[in-house]
C-alpha cells in the first residue's frame, strides 16, 4: 500500500481548524480514514494533542488524532474522582458527547461555504438556489456558493454571466455582442466549408446572437467543463438570444524550411548536405 507524506505538526491547533487543514492537505482522506480519540488532559478542550497515520496489521493506514478533553468524573464527589474504572467508563460517554459539543461550538462556521463540512455543501446550495451541477465540486462548488449573493445582483447581465463562467472554469471570457462568430476573426475557431468566409450562420438575426470567447485552445478544457459551461450558457443567457461559444485557435508551429541550391546533394541515410 502506497504510504502518504507525513501529516504536518497541528498540534496545539483547535480540533476544528485542525480537522479542515487535514482536508486541504489530504483531499483523499474520507472521515472514515480518521480515527478520533480524546485524552484527559488539563489543557483547553479540543486542544490537538498528536497527530499521525497509524496502520494496525490487516486493516488500512488511519489518521490518528488525539485531542484534550476533560472527564465527567470531575462532576461527581470526591471520593470517586480517584476510581479508574469510573474515570475510562465515564471517557466513553465525554467521546459521544464530544462530537456533539463539536459540532455545536463551531456551529457558525457550518454557514460559511470556505469552512463547512464537505457533506454541508449540497445543503448551502439548495438554500441559495445553486445548481451544483455546474459549478463542479470540491473548491470549486465552495467559491462558486461564496459568490452566489454577488452573482444574483447582476443576474442577466454581461457582467454576471462573465463572472459566473469566470469563476467556474478560471478563465474570464469575452462577450461579443451582437455579432455573429467570423471566421475570418482573430483568436475564432470557428470554420464552416461552403460558407460566406466573412461571416456564417447567416440564418440567424445579428441583433439576438452573442458569443462567448475564451482566449484559450478548446484543449485547455476537459468535455465535462465544457458541458458544464454549455449548460450554464443555456440558463443564463436571455431568452430570445442565441449563444455560441469559441475558443483562441492554437499556435501555429513554423515549418522548417531547407532550401535547395544547385551545391545541394541528397544522401538517403544522412539527409540533405550542402
Amino acid at each position: 500500500m502506497k504510504k502518504r507524506k507525513k501529516p504536518a505538526d497541528y498540534s496545539g491547533l483547535d480540533l476544528y481548524a485542525a480537522l479542515q487543514r487535514i482536508s486541504m492537505d489530504f483531499p483523499d482522506l474520507s472521515p472514515a480514514d480518521i480515527d478520533l480519540r480524546y485524552i484527559e488532559s488539563s489543557l483547553p478542550r479540543f486542544t490537538v494533542l498528536s497527530c499521525g497515520f497509524h496502520e494496525a496489521p490487516g486493516s488500512p493506514e488511519r489518521l490518528r488524532i488525539q485531542a484534550a478533553s476533560p472527564n465527567p468524573i470531575r462532576h461527581l464527589p470526591s471520593n470517586y474522582q480517584e476510581n479508574a474504572f469510573l474515570r475510562g467508563f465515564l471517557m466513553v460517554f465525554q467521546h459521544i458527547m464530544n462530537e456533539t459539543t463539536l459540532k455545536i461550538d463551531k456551529l457558525d462556521a457550518w454557514f460559511r461555504p470556505m469552512e463547512c463540512p464537505p457533506e454541508f455543501l449540497p445543503v448551502l446550495a439548495d438554500w441559495l438556489g445553486v445548481r451544483t451541477d455546474t459549478p463542479g465540486s470540491g473548491e470549486h462548488l465552495r467559491r462558486f456558493i461564496r459568490s452566489a449573493l454577488s452573482l444574483y445582483r447582476c443576474r442577466g447581465t454581461a457582467l454576471g454571466l462573465r463572472a459566473y463562467l469566470g469563476i467556474v472554469c478560471g478563465v474570464t471570457p469575452q462577450l461579443i455582442e451582437g455579432e455573429f462568430p467570423r471566421a475570418s476573426h482573430a483568436g475564432m475557431s470557428i470554420r464552416a466549408e461552403d460558407e460566406n468566409p466573412e461571416r456564417i450562420f447567416e440564418a440567424e438575426e445579428q441583433s439576438s446572437s452573442f458569443t462567448i470567447h475564451f482566449p484559450v485552445p478548446r484543449e485547455k478544457f476537459s468535455d465535462d467543463l465544457l458541458r458544464r459551461l454549455s449548460l450554464i450558457a443555456q440558463r443564463e443567457k436571455p431568452a430570445h438570444t442565441v449563444c455560441y461559444i469559441s475558443f483562441a485557435r492554437p499556435a501555429k508551429k513554423r515549418r522548417k524550411i531547407t532550401a535547395i541550391r544547385e551545391d545541394t546533394y541528397l544522401n538517403g541515410e544522412d539527409g540533405f548536405f550542402i
